[in-house]
């Protein structure tokens, strides 16, 4: 081979060499400017809100049983209808007309020995109260005793306390918990002179409606229908970019 063969084809290999390694400094630095803002894109601050109100219920709901048990038919009906008749003379006396709660139908069922035959008869009806005085439903649950001193097998439910307005106010409780997780978002960033800018996530957490006082929650959240005065608490988790 020719000096001038060895001369072309050395430097043919330096071009080569010196073109592959520029296009690995090029990789190496598209790879290092997409990392810069992948990290950029990712600074973020996460965090939870809360909000809580105090609420009291606006709708009541009372239910009342009679159980009668008797060895035949016709002697369930005799039953049923003088416990029937004290329940109405009883609703009357506490100011309830008929117009203002129902009967549910009448359930009857068999009852059988042990060898099997029947040996008598029970039946039960359930009667239902609703309004939006709460306190008066809470009286006529706690007066309801009376009934059983009469002879009436009747078995008072505890009642069932609502708030209506709950679509509305889960609106209001979300702004609020959502005003709150910027705050702490806030607070947060500034202790590294940070300042808080777009959220790039949100979830609202469930609602937990517990009775006054309660320290209670659920990973399903709470519905509580069993007190008066209840408190409404709303979270949300949201993730906002700082600068």
């Amino acid at each position: 081979m020719s000096l001038n063969e060895l001369t072309s084809k050395g430097s043919g290999l330096i071009w080569g060499s010196l073109i592959l390694g520029l296009s690995l400094v090029a990789c190496a630095l598209i790879v290092s400017s997409s990392f810069v803002r992948i990290k950029g894109f990712g600074r973020t601050i996460s965090v939870t809100g809360a909000a809580n109100k105090t609420i009291t219920s606006n709708y009541a709901i009372w239910e009342g049983n009679i159980s009668v048990t008797a060895p035949t038919v016709e002697a369930i009906s005799v039953r049923l209808k003088d416990g029937f008749n004290k329940v109405e003379a009883f609703l009357r006396s506490e100011g309830f007309e008929t117009d203002m709660y129902e009967w549910k139908p009448a359930y009857i069922y068999k009852n059988y020995n042990r060898e099997g035959e029947v040996s008598g008869y029970s039946l039960n009806q359930t009667i239902r109260v609703e309004m939006e005085d709460v306190y008066r439903i809470t009286e006529l649950a706690h007066e309801a005793s009376r009934l059983i001193e009469q002879g009436v097998e009747f078995n008072s439910s505890p009642p069932q306390y609502l708030f209506t307005g709950l679509d509305s106010l889960k609106l209001e409780m979300i702004q609020a918990a959502t005003e709150n997780a910027k705050l702490r978002a806030q607070q947060l960033a500034s202790t590294t002179n940070r300042a808080v800018g777009p959220p790039t996530s949100a979830q609202v957490g469930v609602f937990q409606i517990r009775p006054r006082h309660s320290q209670e929650v659920s990973g399903m959240g709470m519905s509580d229908i069993s007190s008066i005065d209840k408190e409404i608490v709303s979270t949300v988790h949201i993730s906002f970019l700082i600068d």
